[in-house]
């Protein structure tokens, strides 16, 4: 599952591969990816075909990517959102896009975006609206905070979780609170700074609040380095490597029963409801 961290790379890489491309070819394996934004596959396709890409940005985990004006002078705005299980793949033009692909968008001087959900009912949609209004258009809440490009000062976020007044896992995820944030960075944010997933936000202290405050800027820094946990690129820096040993970089997401870097306590796994699973220490979270 893609989450900020991957995304942003993703958008730093797109931002010097792609800007000055014009799209090439458009393929649309799932009606349903389109259907928010357009009535079919052939009027997403038009809408896209032809145009030159302007500038990559995002906001949570979704893709703005701006084209150039329509015919009828409008600058439009590809929304590419991987849901909440999608990924998103830079490609060679000739690349095989897989059984899962919902989405293959081939660029005119080489490269490629795919985009695959395995779920069963998958969550990824994409499709051209107008700049202006394009957050409004892809669902985004305006209230939302992103944690990477909104910055605010520890004490307007100490504000926040004290009118949020919800437990620190559910803040973390809820991306009517927070974009882009989901099970992996939640646990390891809630490691680094000390808390329990369970903690109510308005409890904090003073002092939890800038730990807190803290650990989120550092993990999301310091995954955006490491090139996130999923990216098929990030080499040895994955959650997961290719032996199926959680990597170095992640603390504590995925190590249920093996000792923590911190205290030496057994990790554990908690179900929270279900498919919902959240990792900590007993001993040094509070």
């Amino acid at each position: 599952m893609l989450e900020l961290p991957e995304v942003e790379v993703l958008r730093k890489d797109l931002e010097k591969e792609i800007v000055g491309k014009k799209v090439k070819d458009v393929i649309v394996q799932s009606a349903s990816v389109v259907r928010p934004f357009h009535r079919n596959r052939p009027d997403f396709a038009k809408a896209l075909e032809g145009h030159k890409i302007e500038g990559v940005r995002r906001r949570g985990k979704v893709l703005f990517i701006d084209l150039d004006e329509d015919d009828e002078g409008t600058a439009m705005t590809w929304v590419v959102d991987p849901g909440a299980q999608g990924t998103l793949h830079r490609e060679t033009a000739t690349a095989d896009p897989g059984a899962n692909a919902e989405l293959v968008v081939t660029f005119t001087i080489g490269g490629a975006i795919h985009m695959s959900d395995e779920a069963k009912d998958p969550t990824s949609r994409s499709g051209v609206v107008p700049t202006e209004g394009s957050l409004e258009a892809a669902g985004l809440s305006a209230d939302a905070m992103d944690p990477l490009d909104d910055n605010p000062t520890w004490m307007e976020f100490g504000h926040r979780l004290r009118e949020w007044g919800k437990p620190l896992k559910a803040v973390l995820t809820d991306d009517a609170l927070m974009l882009g944030l989901g099970d992996v960075y939640s646990d390891e944010i809630l490691w680094e700074a000390g808390l329990r997933w369970d903690r109510q936000s308005e409890t904090l202290s003073t002092q939890e609040v800038r730990r807190f405050y803290r650990a989120m800027q550092e993990v999301i820094a310091a995954a955006i380095k490491f090139r996130g946990s999923s990216l098929e690129d990030a080499e040895i820096d994955r959650a997961v490597d290719d032996e199926g040993e959680v990597s170095e970089h992640i603390k504590v997401f995925g190590r249920q029963g093996m000792p923590c870097y911190r205290c030496r306590n057994t990790l554990v796994r908690h179900r929270i409801r279900t498919r919902t699973y959240t990792h900590y220490c007993e001993q040094c979270q509070i």
